[in-house]
């Protein structure tokens, strides 16, 4: 034991000093403690969303593998069930590689690595700005002359194609921007009981319909249903296996519907094609004429009435129209439609005085141009457009 000396005040020492005591020292304590009470509130937080990702982990890993090896759920519901745990997320795990920007711009359509999207997008931006640019320029051939405008020197300044389509493919005379992606989306979104709804509700239940109208139009549908029986046997029996036992009405995820209004009919009837003696007209027109011979009056329909007849809101993938000048008019309809359709093909004649209008429109409504091609001689103009979403357009990139 230390002695003090008789020094009291070493020996009978305050617990707390005078400044220790003061209001500075207990602010001090104060935003210490209050510290102190932010960390470990910060770091419960922390272990509570590390546990949630855990368990998030944990359930991917285990459904991802329940997928693929399909364990003990009967026959008749597990294949269906496990395959599609199996496909959702392997498809999952490639968007969080892809961070999932083409999936977005493109309403789905797309699934490829952002940095090639990204080019894509900056190759889309160059050229329409270098249109904005032509636009201005040639817009006083169109004032001025109308209807006279040197076609030839138009079209070869204006609207080329801006979109870089790499699957595009010539089906029957038309472009379509990667069938195969088409018919796989289609085949993967099928209703499971298609074709019980099918005998309740009549033929036409499929996700994909394609309306094609004019233009060989018969060709197209033959070679596209052939097309698309090739692409899903391929899918559906890589080895080689004959799929008997399938009727090739439910193997087919699209059905093509022809409208042509000169009656004629169909002479080699198959599954997946449809009839129907009507043909498109405008809405702001009335009538469309008469037939050849100037007494037979033709059957129209505007667009919307015909997706409304026919029950096909929203499930319209291709548009492909021949109508000898009515497309100056007709855009306007489709781009009025409660629900886009994907892929628009249209033959262009002339160089009317409007023209400039519809493209301009078509590409506000958030169509870009993946095709376009010149036919007799430069006199009429095939295009084929793609509709994306708006973020597609956001340049800030």
């Amino acid at each position: 034991m230390t002695e003090n000396n008789g020094d009291y005040s070493t020996a009978y020492r305050p617990r707390y000093s005078e400044e220790e005591s003061s209001d500075a020292a207990f602010e001090c304590d104060e935003r210490h403690r209050r510290c102190l009470s932010r960390k470990r509130r910060a770091a419960s937080m922390l272990i509570f969303f590390a546990f949630i990702f855990a368990v998030g982990v944990v359930t991917r890993v285990y459904l991802f593998f329940f997928g693929i090896k399909g364990s003990k759920l009967p026959s008749s519901y597990g294949q269906r069930q496990t395959s599609l745990w199996s496909s959702y997320w392997k498809s999952k795990a490639s968007l969080s590689v892809n961070r999932n920007m083409a999936q977005i711009d493109s309403n789905g359509f797309f699934g490829i690595p952002d940095y090639q999207w990204h080019e894509i997008k900056q190759e889309t931006k160059t050229i329409i700005d270098v249109q904005d640019r032509l636009g201005q320029r040639t817009a006083h051939l169109l004032a001025e002359s109308g209807a006279d405008v040197d076609s030839n020197l138009w079209w070869m300044d204006n609207w080329k194609i801006n979109f870089r389509c790499k699957n595009k493919v010539n089906i029957g005379g038309k472009w379509i921007c990667d069938p195969t992606r088409i018919l796989t989306l289609a085949d993967e979104t099928a209703k499971p009981g298609r074709r019980h709804l099918r005998q309740l509700y009549g033929p036409s239940q499929k996700e994909c319909i394609i309306y094609v109208s004019g233009g060989r139009e018969m060709e197209f549908a033959h070679r596209f249903l052939d097309y698309s029986l090739s692409r899903m046997m391929e899918l559906h029996f890589p080895n080689g296996t004959s799929g008997e036992g399938f009727a090739v009405g439910d193997l087919l995820p699209c059905e093509v519907h022809v409208f042509i209004p000169h009656g004629q009919e169909i002479l080699d009837a198959r599954d997946g094609l449809f009839l129907h003696h009507w043909g498109f007209r405008p809405s702001v027109k009335e009538s469309m004429g008469l037939a050849t011979n100037h007494t037979t009056s033709i059957a129209f329909k505007t667009l919307d009435e015909t997706i409304t007849e026919l029950k096909h809101s929203g499930r319209i993938s291709v548009l492909a129209v021949d109508c000898e000048d009515c497309e100056w008019n007709l855009y306007r309809d489709i781009l009025s439609l409660d629900e886009p359709i994907r892929q628009v093909l249209m033959q262009m004649h002339g160089t009317p005085f409007m023209a400039n209008e519809l493209f301009l429109h078509m590409q506000e409504a958030g169509y870009v141009i993946f095709q376009r091609e010149a036919e007799r001689g430069g006199e009429v103009y095939d295009y084929s457009w793609l509709n994306l979403a708006p973020s597609f357009f956001n340049w800030k990139v």
